[in-house]
């Protein structure tokens, strides 16, 4: 069946709709890469989620997070995916890496090299802030994006995730800090447009770490550096999630992913808007253990 969400046709998977409350009681849909979410919806939903980050309901609760999560989203470009081309090669900007724009995908296999990872203004300006500090005296920061630049093509392989964030980063003088380059999302279709635009809220937060904080002292692919970064983007998205499906006459049957990661961060962190909110402890470690959700960060 179909169902007509913020004027748009959306396809239901797995869902059974009963009324209650006057809101359709739904499953949460399983998103797939099997039927990419095309062009003109990528850009519907790069809209939709600036638009709701205007709304003060959303901002109370998000608090300070909001700020850098709608000054990455206005970055977004939705791009298409052409066989046998590097991603972005047919944008109609053919200078579009050269500006601050993170491109908006719906597929889960597509091919960069270093011109797409290349750094953004805004990152570059953050780097050479960072990196001018006496700490870092010595560092050669234009060999950084060099570097980059003359990375060879990579392909990248399909996923069973409901979407990503997707970068590089490259260690100064061997031994640290490390740089993020430019992000690329990718969110796959999971049929309901309320939930595709929740899941591009978490990753739009993830690439807001990349922008915002392009230089880190801490290993990226350490646990705990993960941890928080999923803590944040998951209450992130549960704040879309709850949002944008009841505005959509809906109610999820049981507990999304979200809805269970952000249950235990909320007890044991507090609100979003909380000064550790998203800090990460052993308390916190061991009722992600406990709840069986450890696999989101490792």
């Amino acid at each position: 069946m179909s169902l007509i969400l913020d004027k748009i046709p959306s396809i239901m998977y797995n869902t059974k709709l009963v009324m209650r409350d006057k809101l359709h009681i739904i499953n949460p849909p399983t998103s797939s890469y099997d039927n990419p979410i095309p062009l003109g919806l990528l850009k519907y939903m790069k809209d939709k989620l600036l638009d709701t980050l205007e709304n003060p309901e959303i901002l109370d609760k998000l608090g300070a997070v909001a700020l850098g999560l709608y000054d990455t989203a206005q970055m977004l470009e939705p791009m298409e995916w052409v066989e046998g081309e590097e991603l972005g090669d047919s944008h109609p900007d053919s200078d579009w890496t050269d500006k601050n724009i993170i491109p908006l995908i719906g597929y889960d296999k597509f091919v960069i090299s270093g011109k797409q990872m290349s750094h953004m203004p805004a990152q570059k300006a953050r780097i050479e802030e960072v990196l001018a500090s006496d700490k870092y005296a010595g560092v050669c920061i234009n060999e950084i994006y060099e570097e980059v630049k003359a990375s060879p093509p990579i392909r990248q392989g399909g996923t069973n995730l409901t979407g990503f964030c997707n970068t590089g980063f490259c260690i100064v003088d061997g031994v640290g800090p490390y740089v993020f380059s430019r992000p690329v999302i990718s969110v796959s279709n999971s049929g309901l447009m309320a939930i595709n635009v929740a899941t591009l809220s978490h990753e739009t937060d993830h690439a807001r770490d990349y922008v915002m904080d392009p230089v880190v002292e801490i290993y990226p692919k350490d646990d705990r550096a993960r941890l928080r970064s999923e803590l944040q983007a998951y209450a992130v998205g549960k704040v879309f999630q709850d949002h944008l499906v009841h505005e959509s006459g809906l109610m999820l049957r049981y507990p999304s992913l979200s809805d269970q990661v952000e249950k235990v961060r909320r007890e044991v962190n507090g609100p979003v808007t909380a000064k550790d909110a998203f800090a990460v402890h052993e308390g916190i470690i061991q009722r992600l253990e406990q709840a069986g959700l450890s696999y989101i960060y490792r």
